[in-house]
């Protein structure tokens, strides 16, 4: 069960969930937004009164024009795709249902017309092929002057992150939200992956083989943090 609640002017998403032991807070700087899942015994009480006991951690992590509404996938609309912005257009009574960048618009052909939710969905998938295929030359770029090659890497909806790895497998997981950041978020994130092949921890190595490999990492970390606006 799902519902948005008002917490000092900042709207949050709460999610219950079935005898769920831990309460999860979390900030989304991909989508600007805000979220808190818990048991579904606690309500709507029990999360504002976690909120209350958690806000001074929370308002130090974020401020007003952090928080963006959710956008509703209509026609007109402007989404990012590369740290730019481009006006939706959608077509009906097409072929197969799809997104492509046509002359400046992102083209959603639909053979029916779909609700929000298939729209949001028809938009990501969009997003995954977009940083698929860029993927594989900017990994082999960086793993060539890293002298670092992965066995595998993926790409999935990660909200909360916008890359993960496992040093021992060789793995990297890249979030599709990327395909909304410039290339240069992309770069960015690969190569902090591939640094951890090197060093698990965020320490003074890691960040010594960032200012190597990656010098303005950080203020792409930065940028990252915060939310894009048109």
């Amino acid at each position: 069960m799902k519902e948005k609640i008002n917490f000092y002017g900042y709207p949050i998403d709460l999610t219950y969930g079935k005898g769920q032991k831990n309460i999860y807070l979390r900030i989304h700087p991909s989508q600007g937004k805000i979220s808190l899942s818990l048991d579904q015994r606690l309500g709507k009480q029990g999360a504002l009164a976690f909120l209350e006991d958690k806000k001074d951690w929370l308002f130090q992590r974020i401020s007003p024009g952090q928080v963006l509404e959710d956008p509703a996938y209509i026609g007109g609309e402007r989404h990012f795709l590369w740290g730019r912005t481009y006006p939706l257009r959608i077509v009906l009574g097409q072929k197969r249902n799809q997104v492509d960048l046509r002359e400046g618009e992102l083209l959603m052909s639909l053979k029916e017309d779909l609700d929000r939710e298939g729209r949001e969905a028809l938009l990501l998938e969009f997003y995954r092929s977009q940083v698929k295929a860029q993927v594989p030359d900017r990994l082999a770029y960086w793993s060539k002057i890293l002298g670092l090659y992965p066995k595998d890497w993926r790409v999935k909806k990660m909200t909360s992150r916008w890359g993960t790895c496992n040093p021992r497998d060789q793995r990297i997981w890249l979030s599709l939200y990327l395909a909304q950041r410039p290339y240069q978020a992309l770069d960015y994130v690969l190569v902090h992956e591939l640094v951890h092949f090197m060093e698990d921890h965020h320490n003074q190595a890691f960040y010594a083989y960032l200012d190597q490999f990656f010098p303005q990492w950080k203020e792409v970390e930065k940028s990252l943090n915060r939310p894009l606006k048109g």
